[in-house]
């Protein structure tokens, strides 16, 4: 029997019972769709996670008491010296490799109130040099940014984010208006661009930013601010890096062979604490992926046998008139495989169903890699393979003489 007509005589069988072909593959189904789901939808996360985490400017870098880090499970942050203007200072002075230096400051859930109407209590300020928007990689679409002088002056400036335009200043230019915050009164000089909502869902236009020397005054000196730090070029990037870190474990007084007691990031690091923890969640699903692909597997198995036994007369008239053990070990083998194809398939859609529903919902991009379709359809052919050995060993070891006489 030609490997075909095999494969034809499989399909057969699976289309004689297709409603116990399609409830064995339950498990397969399940397997491959919950694969293809998670990957997918981290896929797409990781994609929009990327573009959004280039937050920092070209070439730039930031330094702060503690990093943004993505991590799993508890960490212990050991206490550590506040970062400080000054120390943002003695850097773009003593920096050979870096074109701007910028120190910022948070403080989150603000408000600010425009004539009797107030934003809702999320607003984000930030404590800002002029090296800002060019360290961040923001701009300014009306008005101007804080300047040397307002910082030097605590002039009482602000610029304001579009939520915060749209929620005040519906009708009105809100340039020159007067705005209080923290019960200090503010006049608008710019309005940020518009950045719209993370992958995670939360505004980042809900933000405004005064001078840093202001900020001080109303929230105070002790706390820690960051450093944003541009160099001269792509080349030397890596430079300025060494000189910033230098400086400032001398100017803090870190003693050599110990750890930095302030944390570096830049867009790649970013992405890659990211990235490890998506690892963690991509095994955890390819994992519970397998569990129910093993138990299909044990589905595929346990039905075959049946088959094997419901078809034993077939089996002997078969051999009766000339079947190898060959190719009936072939044909109940490639059964399983055509069963655990046809789940993979189900599967496949499945996910890529829920995977387009979970896009929409969450509003990200759909991503299936060429790798999990590879995958699934290897793992299914592999599972389907050890399935079937043992069904189709026994139809194929039947004798001739006893499965004639089979009833």
């Amino acid at each position: 029997m030609y490997f075909s007509e095999i494969l034809t005589t499989a399909i057969s069988q699976l289309r004689v019972n297709r409603l116990r072909s399609i409830l064995t593959t339950l498990g397969i189904v399940m397997g491959i769709g919950t694969v293809i789901l998670i990957v997918s939808v981290l896929e797409g996360y990781r994609s929009s996670i990327e573009a959004e985490l280039n937050m920092l400017g070209a070439n730039t870098f930031q330094v702060q008491k503690y990093g943004p880090r993505i991590q799993v499970g508890h960490s212990h942050r050991p206490p550590r010296k506040d970062l400080t203007v000054e120390m943002a200072n003695a850097l773009r002075e003593n920096c050979l490799s870096v074109k701007f230096i910028g120190a910022e400051a948070w403080e989150f859930g603000e408000v600010v109130i425009y004539k009797g109407e107030r934003t809702n209590p999320n607003i984000m300020l930030a404590g800002a040099t002029p090296e800002f928007v060019i360290n961040n990689g923001d701009f300014v679409r009306n008005g101007r940014f804080i300047t040397e002088e307002d910082v030097r002056s605590h002039s009482q400036v602000v610029i304001l984010g579009m939520d915060i335009i749209d929620k005040l200043f519906p009708y009105t230019n809100p340039i020159g208006e007067e705005v209080r915050i923290h019960g200090q009164k503010f006049i608008v000089i710019g309005i940020f661009e518009a950045q719209g909502s993370s992958v995670f869902g939360q505004s980042r236009d809900n933000r405004a930013a005064i001078p840093i020397t202001v900020w001080q005054e109303i929230y105070g000196k002790t706390h820690s601010i960051n450093i944003t730090v541009m160099a001269k070029s792509a080349e030397l990037f890596d430079q300025a890096q060494d000189e910033v870190i230098g400086l400032l474990r001398k100017i803090r007084k870190v003693q050599p062979g110990e750890e930095n007691d302030f944390d570096i990031f830049y867009n790649q690091s970013l992405i890659d604490s990211f990235n490890s923890v998506a690892r963690y969640i991509q095994l955890g699903g390819i994992l519970i992926g397998l569990v129910s692909l093993v138990v299909g597997g044990i589905g595929v198995m346990n039905i075959m046998l049946v088959s094997v036994t419901e078809r034993t007369r077939e089996i002997g008239i078969r051999k009766a008139v000339g079947a190898r053990r060959i190719n009936i070990l072939l044909q109940f083998l490639m059964e399983a495989v055509a069963l655990c194809i046809l789940g993979g398939i189900l599967g496949f859609g499945a996910g890529i169903g829920l995977a387009g529903l979970a896009s929409l919902l969450a509003k990200l991009p759909m991503t299936i890699p060429l790798w999990a379709v590879l995958a699934a359809l290897i793992t299914t052919t592999v599972i389907g393979i050890i399935s079937g050995i043992y069904p189709a060993y026994k139809a194929a070891s039947l004798n001739v003489v006893d499965s004639l006489r089979y009833e």
